[in-house]
């Protein structure tokens, strides 16, 4: 270590503890953010693991959709951030055509969720909050065969069949029950614990796993810079609608704000 990094490292270390053990001021007024991980609606498949077809437009499903609103209502948001690049002009031109009734809503969770609970809380913008980088999956499983990680190709192929597994039974589940499950806290550790194999990966010439997995972090550190610019308020109350994989990076980072408080979307699916 740096003569440099390690007087960082001093500095923080003593501003952190001063912060929690010296200072008697009135608690800080924090906004409260809820990230709520979700399936794709409508099923692009562009994920490693492909879930069944259900079409969210279909009456039942728009009954779901409807008792998920109903209880997402009570959070009373003031601002909604959907997974799209913050430079994406569609999201913002649907939604006001949604507003102006000139357009039908799509079956993606975007528009299901965030577009109708903005209109109902009268917001006259959605937030984008994305960040796309690639994740080369297949460039770590080469490397795993390449380097013969038998245990590692065994856990993958294993993971991969739970996930499967998962999908194919929510796609049978109402929409309120498939999203308790996906945002239970124990659900979320295991999602990242999974990512976190990945480092176990390396070829002859480099880190594969890791390389790929720090992409994968950078990603969502990213995507947590662009959700902590349009927090601006302590009374801000701010929904997160996001792919289930990114939720338990979001809530860690949400978690370790000190001007920040992370609200349990299962409190109020569950009510």
């Amino acid at each position: 270590m740096t003569p440099m990094s390690a007087g960082l490292t001093l500095l923080l270390t003593t501003t952190l503890l001063a912060g929690a053990h010296g200072n008697d001021a009135a608690p800080q007024q924090k906004a409260r953010v809820m990230i709520l991980g979700v399936y794709h609606f409508d099923s692009p498949n562009q994920d490693y693991v492909k879930s069944a077809k259900v079409d969210h437009l279909a009456e039942a499903k728009q009954d779901e959709i409807a008792e998920v609103l109903d209880r997402l209502a009570a959070f009373a948001p003031t601002k909604i951030v959907l997974e799209a690049p913050p430079d994406d002009t569609r999201i913002p031109e649907r939604y006001a055509a949604y507003l102006e009734e000139r357009c039908e809503l799509a079956g993606d969770e975007r528009e299901q969720l965030g577009f109708r609970l903005a209109r109902q809380f009268s917001h006259p913008r959605v937030y984008m909050a994305d960040h796309r980088l690639d994740m080369d999956l297949n460039a770590v499983l080469a490397a795993a065969e390449e380097s013969a990680d038998d245990r590692f190709l065994g856990w993958f192929h294993d993971a991969m069949e739970e996930g499967q597994t998962l999908m194919e039974r929510q796609s049978r589940m109402s929409v309120r029950d498939a999203l308790l499950v996906l945002n239970e806290p124990a659900h979320q550790a295991r999602t990242r614990d999974l990512y976190l194999q990945l480092a176990r990966v390396r070829s002859a010439k480099g880190f594969v796993g890791s390389d790929v997995l720090a992409a994968w972090y950078r990603r969502n550190f990213c995507i947590f810079t662009n959700l902590s610019k349009m927090i601006d308020s302590p009374t801000d109350r701010v929904l997160v609608i996001f792919g289930q994989g990114h939720a338990p990076y979001l809530r860690e980072l949400v978690r370790s704000s000190p001007d920040l408080q992370l609200v349990e979307p299962n409190e109020y699916l569950a009510r």
